[in-house]
């Protein structure tokens, strides 16, 4: 790439790197990886440290007798998990064995934990009670850092959390030694994580890089790559290394916080210097974060409860107020300023067949065209409600207009007609710190990359136009119920 490249060539290069068919493993393990009848296909180069023969005479050999207990125990479905120990000539290692994809069977070894250290896996772990508000949440993000830097020994400990709009945000971190400067409050742009790493997230139980300046260790074999979607060994993206090295990161430590099979927070750990971590320390601090995890999930779903409950309540106030016998055309002032009020829009639009009814901060000379090209933008989008946060950035509506950003819903009334509701609101000039210029140029970087992450990562602020207060889900959530309304219970016209 040239050192013209913009940030989406860059993002979508990253995109299409295949993480999980790298061919290679870290170094601090071995690996073996067997078909579905139990013969090895593919072993590191390095598996003789583990288990004391050359690599070439494991190819085509049965996996070695001490795991055969574990492997009969493991479940068809991939991503599936045993863990034990397994006594080789040259020592004792931590074991595990996941089934990969179409059937294949992932061997790998580590160094082991002592007795005391194997005595952290938990049992069982009782959920914390669901947080009262939003100061007790954040409480609990802070307490799950500080516990996982307590347990881990790692630097710094960040709970970073995806916003809606794909961007990451550090909203909690614990820090220890030799742990200068701070990145709470800092976000950062969604091409630092791509999508096709967040989806690995989702299928490990934690991703472990102990040396991130390490050699990859080649995967030996005579079929293709195995696929290592599953793999705690996966080989280390140039990409990542290079962007580890431009933050002084040595080892780096990650666990997915998932709610209803949604990717939404990493508990992500650095360190200066190597530090690697055995099996049973990864297994508690995982065990933990999805305790975490659920405490998050029952703390949203009472909160989009009490959303939801308020709203409907307000809204058959309204219903009852304004009277169920006249066209609610005929209280549409009432009814539009209602709307404004409860989802803080400046203004409205309710647009069906040749009717378009309007109130609020509108009716500006262009503003027409931009409802059009709304309208269009809409119609292009697979879902009942959207909603966008710059219409000329996100959306590419470019008439002259005050409309910044839109939460927008449809829904099909009697016959072929179709109903469409913008809710809009005006530009907010606002700060944001970002750990980084995130628009930096791509440059060519060492080692033959064609594409090299930013070096500073220091605090830079942006002064963001062309945005509005960005809408959030709880918005869409009501959005959602009030056109469960307008299909069923109300007369428009």
């Amino acid at each position: 790439m040239s050192l013209s490249a913009t940030a989406p060539d860059f993002l979508s290069q990253c995109e299409r790197e295949a993480l999980h068919l790298s061919g290679a493993i870290q170094s601090h393990g071995g690996l073996l990886v067997a078909d579905t009848t139990g013969r090895v296909t593919h072993a590191s180069s390095n598996i003789g440290r583990f288990l004391g023969n050359a690599t070439e005479s494991w190819l085509g050999a049965a996996l070695p007798s001490d795991t055969a207990d574990l492997v009969a125990a493991l479940p068809i479905k991939p991503g599936s998990r045993n863990t034990g120990v397994l006594v080789a000539n040259p020592g004792a290692f931590d074991i595990v064995i996941t089934r990969a994809e179409l059937g294949a069977i992932l061997v790998e070894l580590t160094e082991q934990a002592d007795d005391a250290i194997a005595e952290l896996t938990p049992r069982f772990l009782i959920p914390d009670a669901v947080p009262a508000d939003v100061a007790a949440m954040q409480a609990v993000e802070r307490a799950i850092v500080e516990r996982i830097a307590d347990l881990t020994g790692f630097q710094r400990v960040m709970y970073y959390r995806y916003r809606e709009d794909g961007d990451g945000e550090v909203i909690a971190e614990a820090r220890r030694g030799e742990a200068y400067g701070s990145y709470l409050g800092l976000r950062y742009p969604a091409s630092d994580i791509p999508q096709i790493a967040r989806t690995l997230y989702l299928k490990n139980p934690w991703r472990m890089i102990p040396d991130a300046a390490a050699a990859a260790i080649p995967i030996l074999g005579q079929l293709d790559p195995p696929d290592l979607t599953y793999s705690d060994l996966r080989s280390v993206s140039p990409v990542h290394q290079a962007y580890l090295a431009n933050m002084g990161v040595g080892a780096s430590l990650s666990f997915p916080v998932v709610r209803r099979g949604e990717l939404m927070a990493l508990i992500a750990a650095h360190h200066r210097e190597r530090r690697y971590l055995p099996l049973a320390v990864l297994a508690h601090a995982a065990a933990l974060v999805r305790n975490h995890a659920l405490t998050c999930s029952r703390y949203q779903a009472q909160v989009s409860m009490q959303t939801v409950d308020g709203f409907l309540y307000r809204f058959n106030a309204l219903k009852s107020w304004l009277g169920e016998t006249d066209g609610y055309r005929a209280h549409w002032p009432e009814l539009a300023q209602w709307l404004l009020g409860e989802f803080a829009a400046d203004g409205i639009y309710l647009c069906l067949d040749d009717v378009c009814l309007q109130a609020g901060k509108v009716g500006k000379e262009g503003e027409a065209d931009a409802i059009q090209q709304l309208s269009k933008w809409f119609k292009d989008q697979k879902e009942i409600v959207s909603h966008c946060d710059s219409l000329k950035r996100q959306a590419g509506v470019n008439a002259a207009t005050d409309i910044a950003g839109v939460l927008a819903l449809r829904t099909r009334l009697s016959g072929k007609s179709e109903l469409q509701l913008f809710l809009t609101r005006q530009e907010f000039v606002h700060e944001v710190a970002w750990g980084g210029n995130p628009q930096k140029p791509v440059e060519p970087g060492p080692s033959g990359l064609n594409i090299s992450p930013r070096r500073s990562f220091e605090k830079w602020v942006e002064n963001r136009t062309d945005y509005c207060r960005p809408w959030r889900s709880g918005d869409r959530l009501l959005a959602l119920k009030l056109r469960d309304f307008l299909r069923k219970e109300i007369r428009l016209f």
